[in-house]
């Protein structure tokens, strides 16, 4: 249990991250990688704006206006690195389709993407528990963290293990890339929040709304153009063949229930 606690520790995920970091923009100088660079980039990055989300959070003692503030800035952030990861994305097809890995390094680099992923869900089950702005912030950089290395595995995993065309191999790293960014970009208007996200959010839901009521009146329409055509048949059947001399429908029906 305190091994697990120590890995779903904040602290040791910025360590992770700062030292992941370097050891990209390491690879990238040494093998003249600007896919690496940009990727490690991306990781300081990330590191640096945990390790400030922190300092405030530490800091601030409880002051939700500047742990707001801090979130909004991260936001902006955000918005700018899903622009940068589109370069990402354009490296990714253009440099190279990825690097070849042995099997136990690509099995230690799926067990990294995937403890990024389990980290990112449990901060966003401890969020869910807390009103702090700032854990929010740490919530939506754990899962910008965990998008990205999913997207470096793919890169890695599709060269390394044999069976996809080349042209396949881009398209696939071009479509996920893709995603990672959008993703990225609507954590940072998550985080900038406002009355303008706020309004587009309640508008949002007031269209939802009319196409669910708009879904369930054509439904009812249709329930009652179908119950009443089945009953005007149900009518004339009894009328044609089950009343006695004299007696109405209606009159049929009540005697046919009991």
């Amino acid at each position: 249990m305190r091994r697990f606690k120590f890995l779903a520790d904040t602290r040791t995920t910025l360590l992770f991250n700062f030292a992941f970091a370097v050891g990209h923009c390491a690879l990238g100088f040494a093998w003249h990688s600007w896919w690496y660079i940009t990727l490690g980039s991306y990781y300081a990055l990330l590191s640096i704006m945990r390790f400030s989300s922190l300092q405030v959070k530490r800091k601030s003692k409880g002051d939700r206006e500047l742990e707001k503030f801090v979130k909004r800035i991260t936001g902006i952030l955000f918005l700018l690195l899903s622009l940068c990861l589109i370069g990402v994305v354009i490296l990714s097809a253009v440099e190279s389709k990825g690097t070849k890995h042995n099997q136990i390094v690509m099995i230690t680099i799926a067990l990294y993407a995937f403890t990024k992923v389990t980290l990112a869900i449990i901060n966003l089950v401890k969020s869910k528990k807390s009103l702090s702005p700032v854990t929010k912030t740490l919530r939506n950089i754990s899962f910008a963290d965990a998008f990205v290395s999913v997207f470096s595995l793919q890169r890695s995993m599709l060269v390394t293990f044999e069976g996809m065309t080349s042209e396949n191999i881009i398209l696939f790293n071009i479509l996920t890339g893709s995603a990672v960014c959008i993703l990225i970009f609507l954590l940072g208007i998550n985080l900038i929040g406002g009355r303008g996200v706020d309004m587009a959010k309640s508008k949002i839901i007031k269209a939802n709304q009319k196409i669910a009521d708009a879904v369930v009146g054509g439904y009812k329409k249709i329930e009652n153009a179908v119950v009443g055509g089945y009953t005007k048949i149900e009518d004339k059947f009894v009328d044609a063949y089950l009343t006695k001399e004299g007696e109405t429908v209606e009159e049929a029906k009540k005697r046919l229930k009991k």
